[in-house]
């Protein structure tokens, strides 16, 4: 009978578990790419989904690079929902329907959006482009001859042609602006692209230079994606040679410098080739194309292309500046916040202020804090992270000042000003943080291992909750509840069993407690069961409060020490156990990944995974000691 019991109770555990998990699976955000088919013929059309599953707020989708294929259509917006078992759930889809150029292999990788204030990334998709058996890359237009001809009538040079004006007419340069007048300080995008209907090998000899402006590339400058365009009726193949994001520094005219390419260009001598070689025009272009022919059917012309030049009119801002104006424009918002507010006279605190938004982030100084006269503080440590592939540039810019006390008593951390020129508005604006009071205590003689949470800064609060996730939280309740429970039923049949005289029951291995673990899986629950629960609903900030405190309170409790203790003399009890030098270098690094964390205003979900195994491993390595 106790065999039994033991047996339903796990199975009972076992069948929360998985509910619980269906529950939050069901309603889980999720980025997925898929294409319609995986392999395809040459000519063949291809359609790419980016779906977003079970989002509230989905913006900024950055699409993969098309290189090598022609979007034919795109991006489409499909929006589609659907109920399974009472659990809504619904999804945002951007459609591209892309042909490629050539046979191959094709590899669509990099696509990603901002996801409720995160940015998540998409699988990478490879497909691969059969050639069509049998075929040449020509045969499609095999039984039409004119429109053979009409395609590469380009290559072809014919007597009396002109080649420097037939050059002229079908390779070029052109500088595309997003706008032709701007506020200084505010964005503008420029695209150098190279057009051309001939067959040629280029090269970019001169890369344009932007003086009196702040530059910041928007594509890789080594690699040109390709499309397809059409201007005055004609299919023109395009390479971007440069795309970039500038934002000028001074007002007036402003002149984009030229980009300049060389180019070997091979034409088909039709009627020197056809009286040569005795073949139609169509077998020698198919010979042409392959480099199959006689060097007297072919004539080559090296040419130096350069774009025209391009003024773009820079306006000064406007008078009234504010005192706090330091040159920025865009949209921006600022908060502050501080890591602890009961600060020992002998310790130290972090005060951070984050400015978020899009604009020329690359002028942004570090904002005058104006601190009491009973406080010490320090230059600060500065990070930035910017997406410069959106227009205009968004991102953050955190200033972390440490500081120190220097009398007891209450202290007022006054507002933080920060004012940028709005250009859509045409106005300036000032926004302020919060003033912050904080408390300067009697020193003390160790560290608390208490660390006031930060604000997360990089996630915007949800609309509303949705019945996913409100069944979520009553399953985790649930599950909860009946772990508990199974442990106090499990501890008193134990307790039972040993106190019935003349018998004892050894364990069976795969019921021993955490103390007794044999692996790093089934550690999951306890001690580290909380912080398990933060990383599966994504909260960075409680993940790495609850991981901190939960590795302190494991250590202190398995060998007999405060848990208030700093990490230096954490250290040093571990060593005076017994334990590895590599067992606490482990733990350390744990708590310090934690700690640095829990000041970060942007958090990956990927970091949070990596830092809760090696917690995980730590946990495993001491229950062997």
């Amino acid at each position: 009978m106790k065999s039994i019991g033991k047996y339903l109770r796990k199975f009972f555990l076992f069948f929360l578990i998985c509910w619980h998990w269906s529950l939050y699976v069901s309603g889980q955000v999720r980025v997925i790419a898929s294409a319609n088919k995986q392999i395809l013929t040459a000519n063949d059309l291809l359609t790419l989904h980016f779906s977003v599953e079970n989002a509230d707020d989905v913006q900024q989708f950055i699409p993969p690079s098309f290189t090598g294929c022609r979007i034919v259509q795109g991006p489409t917006h499909v929006n589609s929902s659907s109920i399974i078992n009472g659990v809504k759930s619904n999804a945002l889809s951007f459609v591209y329907v892309v042909q490629p150029a050539s046979p191959g292999k094709y590899c669509f990788s990099g696509a990603s959006a901002k996801v409720n204030g995160k940015r998540l990334v998409f699988n990478t998709l490879n497909i691969l482009v059969k050639k069509m058996p049998g075929k040449s890359r020509y045969d499609f237009i095999e039984e039409d001859d004119d429109a053979r001809h009409e395609l590469y009538s380009d290559y072809i040079l014919r007597r009396g042609e002109n080649i420097k004006d037939k050059i002229r007419k079908n390779l070029f340069i052109k500088v595309d602006v997003d706008k032709n007048t701007c506020y200084e300080g505010e964005a503008v995008v420029a695209t150098y692209k190279l057009y051309t209907r001939l067959r040629s090998e280029s090269k970019v000899v001169r890369r344009p230079s932007f003086n009196g402006f702040s530059v910041y590339d928007m594509l890789d400058p080594t690699v040109a994606p390709s499309s397809i365009e059409k201007l005055n009726g004609k299919d023109f193949n395009v390479y971007i040679i440069r795309k970039v994001q500038l934002f000028p520094l001074q007002s007036g005219q402003m002149e984009l410098d030229a980009a300049e390419v060389e180019n070997a260009i091979t034409f088909l001598k039709a009627d020197d080739a056809m009286k040569n070689n005795g073949a139609n025009l169509s077998t020698l272009l198919r010979a042409f194309e392959t480099d199959d022919i006689k060097s007297s059917g072919i004539a080559t012309e090296h040419v130096s292309i350069r774009s025209n030049p391009i003024t773009v009119t820079v306006k000064p801002l406007p008078e009234g500046k504010p005192g706090t104006f330091n040159g920025a424009v865009g949209s921006f918002s600022i908060q502050s916040a501080v890591s602890k507010k009961q600060i020992p006279l002998n310790d130290a605190a972090i005060f951070k202020v984050i400015i978020k938004g899009e604009g020329n982030f690359g002028v942004l100084n570090t904002p005058a804090i104006h601190w009491a006269k009973s406080i010490e503080a320090y230059e600060p440590n500065i990070k930035e992270d910017f997406l410069k592939n959106v227009v205009p540039m968004r991102g953050y810019k955190a200033y972390e000042f440490t500081f120190t006390p220097k009398q007891k008593g209450e202290i007022v951390l006054d507002p933080v000003e920060f004012s940028f020129f709005d250009p859509v508005a045409h106005q300036y604006k000032t926004i302020t943080t919060d003033s912050i009071t904080i408390t300067a205590t009697a020193p003390v003689t160790r560290d608390s291992a208490f660390i006031t949470r930060m604000p997360d800064s990089s996630q915007e609060q949800p609309s509303a909750l949705s019945r996913p996730w409100i069944l979520f939280i009553a399953g985790s309740l649930l599950f909860l509840f009946a772990y508990v429970l199974y442990r106090y039923i499990k501890t008193s049949d134990q307790h039972a069993i040993a106190n019935l005289p003349g018998e004892r029951e050894v364990p069976d291995k795969k019921d021993l407690s955490s103390d007794d673990v044999t692996h790093p899986s089934s550690v999951s629950l306890s001690p580290l069961f909380n912080a398990k629960l933060m990383l599966v609903q994504q909260d960075s900030r409680g993940f790495y409060s609850e991981l901190n405190m939960a590795l302190r309170n494991y250590v202190s409790e398995k060998y007999k020490f405060s848990a208030n203790l700093n990490l230096k003399e954490i250290e040093q009890q571990m060593k005076l156990k017994g334990l590895d030098n590599d067992i606490v270098s482990q733990f350390s690094l744990v708590v310090q990944q934690c700690e640095i964390a829990l000041y970060n205003p942007y958090l990956n979900e990927a970091d949070m995974q990596s830092v809760y195994e090696l917690a995980e491993d730590f946990v495993f390595n001491v229950s062997k000691t």
